[in-house]
């Protein structure tokens, strides 16, 4: 096998890894609005089922308090999904080598300083590089969207308690 194509077979493996990775990450995006929306659609639900229970007005100020931190930071939890965290800052590697594929608009002033510094480039470093910086963005996200999904079950998991402990009348 040749130099030029073992080239072209990495090049071409690592851009199908960095599509695979992108696709990822969107589809953490698109599960977040999913499930927010969701999220919010079953509150909706379970605010009715406790309207249905006998004394429905109890609680202070400290209770408003609580079910809306309750409430609102599963919401917020999921919109931080959606929160972009690639840097935008010049991209450079510890040996001065400039990566092109997450343009900084501010990085280069003209459409010839750009192509000079796509001549410049190594696509497979490139793409190599770009790779990296995808998979960390979708392992944050990943987490990012765990928390909030754990975040959401603790809110259900204390409606249905305190709904139960209401309908017992011991709260």
């Amino acid at each position: 096998m040749s130099e030029a194509s073992s080239r072209n077979e990495t090049f071409a493996l690592l851009k199908d890894s960095l599509d695979e990775a992108q696709i990822s990450v969107r589809a953490y995006d698109t599960k977040a609005q999913i499930v927010g929306v969701g999220y919010i659609f079953a509150l909706n639900v379970i605010g009715d089922i406790a309207r249905l229970s006998p004394d429905s007005s109890a609680g202070g100020f400290a209770t408003i308090i609580a079910a809306w931190v309750l409430v609102i930071v599963p919401i917020a939890l999921f919109g931080y999904v959606l929160y972009p965290v690639r840097k935008s800052e010049a991209d450079e590697t510890d040996d001065g080598r400039k990566h092109i594929f997450f343009l900084h608009p501010g990085r280069y002033g003209s459409a010839e300083q750009l192509i000079s510094a796509a001549r410049d480039c190594d696509p497979v470093d490139e793409i190599a590089h770009e790779l990296i910086e995808i998979s960390l963005l979708r392992e944050s996200k990943r987490k990012r969207f765990v928390t909030a999904l754990a975040s959401a079950g603790i809110t259900f998991a204390v409606l249905f308690a305190s709904q139960l402990l209401m309908s017992a009348g011991l709260l």
